[in-house]
């Protein structure tokens, strides 16, 4: 999932990181401040307590606890009881937050207190924590993975030559839509190969229906995470080798002449909340969805009664021939240096994210596309026909050209 830092679009996806200082100087002075008022002892997380151990079961004698956000935080929850049958010893508590985490994690780092021992986070972001020093060095056990992680992913867990963070899921992306909805207006979604022929199918939509169906939703307000999805498309980015922005870089403009002419041309309703969005799902007044594969949970959860009327189809090109994947989101794992329980917080984030079997359930229950590459070439993965998408192979679909989609810095 590369996080999608810059927006908070979705359904409390991603929490909303506001600390960005990487000095040492920033940290101590948080450190110090952090001293004075005592804010980390007192925070408090809208977290579910852990399930009643049974009757009779003696205690476990450690306690890893680990903090994560909505549908990947979640999903680490199904793996919990197979864990803990494999670990007599430990316990995962798990933390399921969102406001402001990674925020108060780099807090927590800052002050040398309070953080947990696991802490997922964007991947996106997840330079801007490595360079603290502030992270276990997972290199004795971590590196032997390398080969089995996409290396544009794989780098962003590299700091120094030393692994500090682990790739969780990334999120490739495709456009989801209402099979009825295309049929009734006659639109053949394998012809959509570019924006442009999605801007014409739109308009035809909007012709054929009076102006009442409008083909996706994109709101001016709203524009960060699909100038994100866009700019990668592109092959444009925030900063260049040296640190130095380039947002006024030839192929981010394309982006957002793009973006532009979606809005400019009348195919976008402008839904701003996932509420507005789980409404769009239910209804027939929105065509098509462009988005990242974990839109699967989103959909799935909000529209249970329309199982078997969606599908997907390639994310359309900038132009003809252009770069048809994206990435909208991805996380990692990292262990802060903090935790007394590294050890087996490492145990945990192995099994996590580097077995088959625990990466292809957080697939098939969360639509976490997996970052590791054993669980991607698994026949059940690759084979997969979802009932809820009319026995399509999404996993397919989704994986098409994702190691062509370029790291984003």
């Amino acid at each position: 999932m590369r996080a999608d830092s810059l927006q908070n679009l979705r359904r409390h996806r991603w929490p909303n990181a506001m600390i960005t200082g990487r000095s040492a100087l920033a940290l101590a002075a948080l450190a110090i401040l952090l001293a004075a008022i005592q804010v980390l002892p007192t925070l408090t997380f809208g977290v579910p307590t852990p399930a009643t151990r049974p009757a009779g079961e003696p205690p476990r004698s450690t306690k890893v606890e680990v903090w994560g956000w909505n549908i990947a935080g979640e999903s680490l929850g199904l793996l919990k009881p197979t864990f803990e049958q494999q670990h007599a010893d430990i316990e995962i508590e798990l933390k399921v937050v969102g406001t402001q985490m990674q925020s108060r994690f780099l807090l927590a780092m800052a002050s040398g207190r309070g953080a947990p021992d696991i802490m997922q986070l964007q991947e996106v972001q997840a330079g801007k924590f490595t360079s603290t020093g502030r992270l276990k060095d997972l290199t004795p056990w971590a590196a032997r993975y390398e080969k089995d992680f996409p290396a544009n992913f794989w780098s962003s867990c590299v700091w120094d030559g030393k692994v500090y963070a682990v790739p969780w899921d990334i999120a490739p992306c495709a456009v989801f839509y209402k099979r009825p909805v295309f049929e009734t207006f006659g639109i053949d979604p394998n012809a959509i190969e570019t924006w442009d022929d999605l801007i014409a199918a739109g308009k035809l939509i909007g012709e054929k229906s009076g102006g009442k169906v409008k083909m996706m939703p994109l709101a001016a307000n709203g524009l960060s995470g699909f100038f994100q999805l866009m700019m990668q498309q592109a092959g444009g980015g925030i900063f260049d080798a040296d640190g130095r922005v380039i947002f006024d870089n030839p192929r981010n403009i394309e982006a957002l002449t793009m973006i532009r002419k979606l809005l400019d041309s009348g195919i976008c309703t402008p839904l701003t909340t996932q509420q507005e969005m789980n409404v769009a799902y239910n209804d027939d007044n929105v065509a098509c969805f462009p988005g990242p594969s974990w839109n699967i949970d989103n959909i799935r959860s909000a529209a249970t009664s329309s199982a078997g009327q969606w599908g997907l189809f390639r994310l359309p090109a900038l132009k003809p021939g252009g770069l048809r994947n994206s990435n909208q989101g991805g996380s990692v794992l990292v262990v802060p240096d903090q935790s007394p329980e590294a050890a087996e917080a490492s145990q945990f984030i192995e099994y996590a994210l580097c077995t088959v079997e625990a990466q292809l359930k957080q697939y098939f229950e969360k639509g976490l596309f997996p970052a590791f590459i054993p669980a991607q070439r698994d026949p059940r993965f690759v084979n997969q026909e979802d009932p809820f998408f009319a026995k399509q192979k999404v996993a397919q679909l989704l994986a098409q050209d994702f190691e062509k989609i370029p790291v984003l810095v």
